[in-house]
């Protein structure tokens, strides 16, 4: 009998429990509902977002095909203002750099991985990027520029290409010991990323002859 009175309590405890929290279990359900609701409706939107900076991108490409870069310009723009959470935006801005690049224009094509380097949340996109932009900086006459751009590469970002490209900045300025120390860098690499024969070839260009090689050139016939 007392098993059975306890029991009942039991019962009649969590039924009083249930009508006690039924306010706030109705309400738990209707934010769970609420917030699925809304989860979908962003995700419609951002599906939406996405389509519409496909759409335009292809027709940055398009204009840059006709070498209208004035209109692809204006894409990028908008893309830039309106559509940045998507990756179309870079990729855009991208086309544009390399096309103002083969143009010549090297200071508009800076500016635009500049600002591609500085927004995007890409980690692998900002290391191309900013090996793209400190190529251009020394395209443009810029070695100081090009090599703060590769020195300011994030620990771990970097890869044999960095220290390439170095070399061959530093090797503009002058600087041998400096260019063949970034080159013998660059090919100790074991990640690839780098033309490893082209590497031995500047390497070579730069070390001083051996010894007994320059014995031999040195004596007469």
């Amino acid at each position: 009998m007392e098993e059975y009175l306890s029991e009942r309590q039991q019962i009649d405890w969590l039924r009083a429990t249930l009508k006690e929290n039924a306010p706030w279990a109705l309400a738990s359900v209707v934010i769970t509902i609420g917030l699925f609701v809304g989860w979908q409706q962003w995700k419609g939107y951002g599906d939406r977002q996405s389509a519409t900076a496909s759409q335009k991108y292809e027709a940055a490409i398009d204009a840059l095909g006709r070498g209208d870069a004035e209109g692809a310009g204006r894409i990028v723009k908008e893309l830039r203002e309106s559509y940045s959470r998507t990756p179309y935006c870079d990729l855009a801005a991208l086309a544009l750099a390399r096309f103002d690049v083969e143009g010549g224009k090297l200071g508009d094509a800076a500016g635009l991985l500049d600002t591609v380097l500085k927004s995007t949340h890409d980690n692998d996109l900002a290391m191309v990027v900013r090996l793209r932009l400190a190529r251009v900086q020394r395209a443009d006459g810029k070695p100081d520029l090009a090599l703060a751009t590769l020195a300011a590469a994030p620990p771990g970002t970097t890869s044999p290409a960095f220290a390439d490209v170095r070399g061959d900045v530093l090797l503009d300025k002058g600087d041998h010991a400096g260019a063949l120390a970034a080159w013998r860098e660059a090919l100790a690499s074991k990640s690839a990323g780098v033309d490893r024969d082209l590497l031995q070839l500047k390497i070579a260009a730069l070390e001083p002859p051996a010894p007994a090689a320059a014995a031999v050139a040195g004596q007469k016939p």
